[in-house]
Formats: C-alpha cells, structure tokens, sequence
C-alpha cells in the first residue's frame, strides 16, 4: 500500500502557484490545481477555501517575498542611486530570455482579468504602491544625491511604470541587453 504524501500547505501553494503563473487565473481550474497538487477538491478546499481564495493567498506570499527582497535591496547600498540600480538590474533575468518568459504573476494576473475582482485587485494595488513607496522614500531620504529639480515621487512612479511595462513585455522574452539597455536609460533620471 502506497503511503499519502503528507500535507505540505507551503507546497501546496507552490505548486498551485505554478499552475496559476502558467495558465493564468481565468483559465485554470480547480481539476488543474488537483491535478498538480495532489490534493483532493475536499482537501484544496478544506486547507485554502475557493480557487478565488487560494489565489489570493497565492498572491499574498507572492507580493510579500517580492516587498520583502526588494525592501532589502531599496535601503541597503551606500546611496539611492546604487541601491535602484542594483534593484533594477536584479530584475533582468526575470523580464527576459527564456527565465523571464512567464512574467511577473502579479501583473500577468492584471493583464488576464483577473483584476477585475475586487480582492485581487485590491491586492495588485497595495503591492505596487508598496514598492513605488520603497523606491519614493530611499529617493527622498537620498534626495541631496541628485540635481537640483530632482523629483523623487515622479521618478519612483516612473521606474514602477518601466518596471511594470518590462514585466509585460517579459511574455515575449526579450533579450536581456535590450532590457539593460532599457534600464540604463531609466538609470539617467538619478543624476
């Protein structure tokens, strides 16, 4: 007799998490999530509530892990400048070539509609404003770095949209020198 694999949540949600990233929300089912899984519908059900449930908590750890490395990068290094080129340039890998080419699963997850509800949308917003708030906060604190006219909020809100627009093109995994040369070019507004 075979034994049950043992109930592993933090997997579990990894691995539905994966089932979400390639499929997208609209198109994935609970038999794909089963089927990935290893769970039965009671137990997916019983562990994480609804799909709608489970994808929330999905996204939850998703934006927090992401909040949390770039948290670290944002406010470590010697001056903004560095810490916003060693954020931007982190990223690379995951906007282009072949690793880059699922994209960012929070913006994937705005771009299949998924935004429309409520709670997902509600969450994709926190976390961008979380980020461009990381980015705003370590521009002003080092605002003395920069030239005078310098305007941190402007330019935290334009490095969120570059970023944003280079994980949407990441579905077509763009080479990587382009997307460098993409993120020199936003680099020049930290002069």
């Amino acid at each position: 007799m075979a034994r049950p694999r043992s109930f592993d949540p933090d997997q579990a949600l990894d691995l539905a998490r994966d089932v979400f990233w390639q499929k997208g929300f609209q198109a994935t089912s609970l038999d794909d999530i089963t089927a990935a899984t290893g769970l039965a519908k009671p137990s997916l059900y019983a562990a994480f509530g609804d799909k709608n449930a489970l994808f929330l908590k999905i996204l939850e750890r998703y934006h927090a892990r992401i909040v949390a490395h770039a948290g670290r990068i944002i406010n470590g290094g010697p001056s903004a400048r560095d810490a916003v080129h060693t954020w931007l340039t982190g990223f690379v890998p995951f906007c282009s070539g072949v690793k880059g080419k699922r994209g960012c699963l929070s913006i994937n997850t705005s771009a299949d509609g998924a935004a429309e509800q409520k709670g997902v949308r509600k969450r994709v917003e926190a976390f961008n404003r979380k980020v461009e708030e990381l980015l705003r906060d370590r521009l002003r604190a080092d605002r003395n770095q920069f030239a005078e006219g310098f305007d941190p909020d402007a330019t935290a809100h334009t490095i969120m949209a570059i970023y944003t627009g280079l994980m949407v093109m990441a579905k077509d995994a763009p080479d990587a020198a382009r997307v460098r040369a993409t993120l020199d070019q936003v680099l020049k507004l930290l002069s």
